[in-house]
């Protein structure tokens, strides 16, 4: 699938990231995995089928280093998925700081813009390439993560912008939107008591998490020339999250073992 192609990775020591690298690597591909996390990377340099870069994505000239340093080094760059973003913080706006929305902000939608301006730009010079943007469920329906809501909705908006503009250059812009995906951003390793996950699940139709395949499966083929007509698009692989929000109010979801519906039709 990705044979004599570089994929860089951004946020791609951990989560979804390294999921999307394994898979390159399993496909034939070179992944280049951009992190911030130099702890993180650095279990992962012992890995021969990886190229990693310690680099911060909202600093433009980081990323035009690993540019620079890889472009005649590995097999052509072909492919570029944003997934570096910090965990969000849910408080109250009166409780939030300028330095903590700015934080976030820079984070997922800056690093996305930086991104994709150095390695996209890169491959509309070229005449090829596919990008994908990592959103969220969050960036449709609001929560009390307010940065982290409002850099993902931006990220869905960036995406059809950049796809407009590329699509003469052959480059395509896809995003992803998760739902609750069962990632270390979910559940840290340091949290002492093990983190409730009921009201999550009861509001996933599926009942479940997402697993971090099921999204990097979403994300090779948006990668690949397999979705060669698709362009502008976010795909919201959140087990039904989205569609079943207006559920509540009747009752919730339908349920299985009863094999019944917990609101009257006819009403």
């Amino acid at each position: 699938m990705f044979n004599n192609q570089t994929i860089v990775i951004t946020g791609g020591a951990s989560g979804i990231g390294l999921e999307v690298a394994n898979a390159v690597v399993q496909n034939n591909g070179t992944a280049l995995i951009i992190d911030n996390n130099n702890e993180t990377l650095g279990k992962l340099k012992r890995e021969d089928n990886f190229h990693t870069f310690q680099a911060d994505v909202t600093d433009e000239n980081q990323l035009e280093k690993v540019l620079l340093k890889y472009e005649d080094e590995l097999p052509k760059i072909s492919g570029l998925v944003c997934s570096a973003g910090k965990a969000p913080i849910p408080k109250k706006i009166e409780d939030t700081s300028i330095i903590e929305w700015n934080d976030i902000i820079q984070s997922h939608l800056t690093g996305t813009f930086i991104s994709c301006k150095v390695f996209g730009s890169y491959m509309a010079v070229n005449s090829y390439g596919a990008i994908v943007n990592i959103s969220s469920v969050v960036g449709y329906n609001s929560g009390p993560v307010l940065a982290y809501g409002a850099a993902k909705a931006g990220v869905i908006n960036l995406t059809s912008a950049l796809s407009t503009q590329w699509a003469k250059d052959n480059v395509r812009v896809n995003a992803v939107a998760p739902g609750w995906t069962d990632t270390p951003l979910l559940r840290p390793k340091e949290r002492k008591n093990k983190r409730d996950l009921t009201p999550i699940l009861n509001s996933v139709p599926q009942n479940r998490l997402m697993t971090t395949k099921e999204i990097s499966d979403v994300i090779c083929f948006l990668l690949s020339s397999n979705s060669s007509s698709i362009t502008g698009t976010t795909i919201k692989c959140d087990g039904g999250t989205l569609s079943g929000a207006g559920w509540f109010p009747y009752g919730g979801f339908p349920n299985k073992e009863k094999n019944s519906t917990p609101y009257n039709l006819e009403e």
